[in-house]
């Protein structure tokens, strides 16, 4: 049987689908599941580590997952494989992408990418921050300056408002390094914010009665989370060996368009409007 766990690499924004056993068709969901928390969070990178599995059983194992990553390479999210296997080359060669790159091991897969890019043109952002409080007006500016550049007016104010709640709880949490990452794509904008620190967030509770504490987590003591949950679409926490990254997805209007007057409104040239 087919085992597949996702884990977040935070220093470089990966995503890490770790994947054992034997393929079987039965067990095609566990991987789908997978790629669809991919898609929520919508990384830079994707890294399938299949050093686990038998090299004998590499082959079956990976066309399939290969097949469901294309998607992922279509959204611009390059894919790393690492297997220990030489005959993979040519597999990935006649892939139709060229995001698709090949490591003999996800430490050195990790080692060889750059954190976070921006490639020109593309519709994300990054900045890192230090935990200071004035990492929750920086994270505002950006995500102002994102949408307005982006044109996404109609989300702008709840997108802020998510971001600075998310980076305040890591300022106060976790108290180290902050990755703020921003992505607009298929009117969808996610805010991901990573820490280094293992400590998950819990839901909000929608009716407490209890006395606010200093200690406290802040889903419970303050209206920061749930304000979050009211403002997003949805969101999620991806864990790693490094920390974590809390993730939110906000719908936004459909991409903007070169809107021209009705031509019942222009005036036809030579005739009386």
């Amino acid at each position: 049987m087919m085992v597949a766990t996702v884990a977040a690499h935070v220093e470089t924004g990966a995503l890490v689908i770790t994947m054992a056993g034997r393929w079987s068709v039965g067990q095609a969901y566990t991987l789908q599941r997978a790629l669809a928390r991919c898609a929520a969070h919508h990384p830079p990178y994707v890294a399938v580590d299949c050093t686990r599995i038998a090299p004998d059983k590499l082959l079956p194992t990976l066309l399939p997952a290969m097949v469901m990553l294309r998607e992922s390479c279509r959204r611009g999210v390059t894919v790393l494989v690492c297997a220990p296997a030489s005959a993979l080359t040519e597999l990935l060669r006649r892939l139709p992408t060229r995001r698709v790159r090949l490591y003999s091991r996800l430490t050195e897969a990790l080692g060889r990418v750059r954190p976070y890019p921006v490639p020109p043109r593309a519709r994300r952002a990054h900045r890192r921050l230090a935990p200071v409080p004035q990492a929750v007006s920086a994270a505002r500016g950006l995500v102002r300056e994102c949408c307005e550049r982006w044109r996404l007016t109609d989300v702008a104010d709840d997108a802020q408002l998510v971001a600075s709640e998310l980076v305040a709880n890591a300022v106060e949490h976790a108290g180290t390094d902050i990755d703020l990452t921003l992505c607009h794509h298929r009117q969808r904008l996610r805010i991901a914010v990573a820490d280094r620190h293992h400590g998950v967030p819990a839901l909000p509770r929608r009716q407490s009665t209890n006395p606010a504490g200093p200690h406290q987590p802040l889903a419970v003591r303050g209206r920061g989370l749930a304000m979050v949950t009211r403002s997003a679409a949805n969101w999620g926490v991806l864990r790693g060996t490094d920390g974590k990254i809390v993730w939110a997805s906000l719908t936004t209007s459909p991409a903007s368009r070169l809107r021209l007057p009705s031509l019942a409104a222009i005036p036809r040239a030579g005739y009386p409007a």
